[in-house]
């Protein structure tokens, strides 16, 4: 008689153990989901930092890690737009209290043409994260390249004035926006763009 009162709380145990497992396992799951995307990304590094940074990554599939990243870009983006349009304020203000020179002149142009891109990069990336979750890989893939390449037009606007440098800090910015829409790219190629 004792031992048929042991096999319920051996069964009830071991079924117990079972579901604890499964509950790690699962937990698991999403934490290994972002490592296996970001292998596939030309920045490992940059894109399961960014990813464990956010936390709607634990449960996204892999749609949702791409909308995620593009996101991310879109903020660093719009925080690129904000820092060049506080530095044109800098240079306003520092204009009223000295004579307008054309090398101010020239530096306001730049400055404005780059924060113009940013703001246009911030505005693709919105697009593309809309476009990913519609499930439109064509604009999807257009919006995030697009986002990529407007910084090199700033960079570029930089290099067409002589004698004006290139700031380290929007160099560090742009650097960092275009790896982020590479790693985009990367988790953008394992989306089943088919199944809608």
């Amino acid at each position: 008689m004792s031992s048929i009162n042991v096999l319920p709380l051996l069964v009830l145990v071991l079924l117990l153990r079972s579901l604890q497992s499964h509950q790690i396992f699962t937990m698991a799951e999403p934490e290994d989901l972002i490592e296996k995307t970001c292998k596939t990304t030309l920045y490992y590094e940059l894109c399961v930092a960014s990813l464990r940074s956010n936390s709607s990554s634990a449960k996204a599939d892999t749609k949702g890690l791409a909308e995620i990243m593009i996101g991310i870009g879109a903020a660093n983006a719009n925080e690129t737009y904000t820092y060049l349009s506080s530095q044109l304020l800098l240079l306003l203000k520092g204009k009223k209290d000295s004579s307008t020179s054309a090398t101010a002149m020239t530096r306001n142009k730049v400055l404005r043409l780059c924060a113009e891109r940013y703001f246009f990069a911030s505005q693709a990336l919105r697009e593309a994260v809309q476009d990913v979750e519609l499930m439109s890989q064509d604009y999807a893939y257009v919006q995030v390249s697009a986002a990529k390449d407007y910084p090199n037009v700033c960079h570029n606007a930089f290099k067409r004035v002589p004698g004006l440098p290139y700031p380290a800090e929007l160099a560090r910015r742009e650097e960092n926006l275009v790896q982020i829409c590479d790693v985009a790219t990367g988790i953008m190629d394992l989306i089943a763009w088919d199944q809608k």
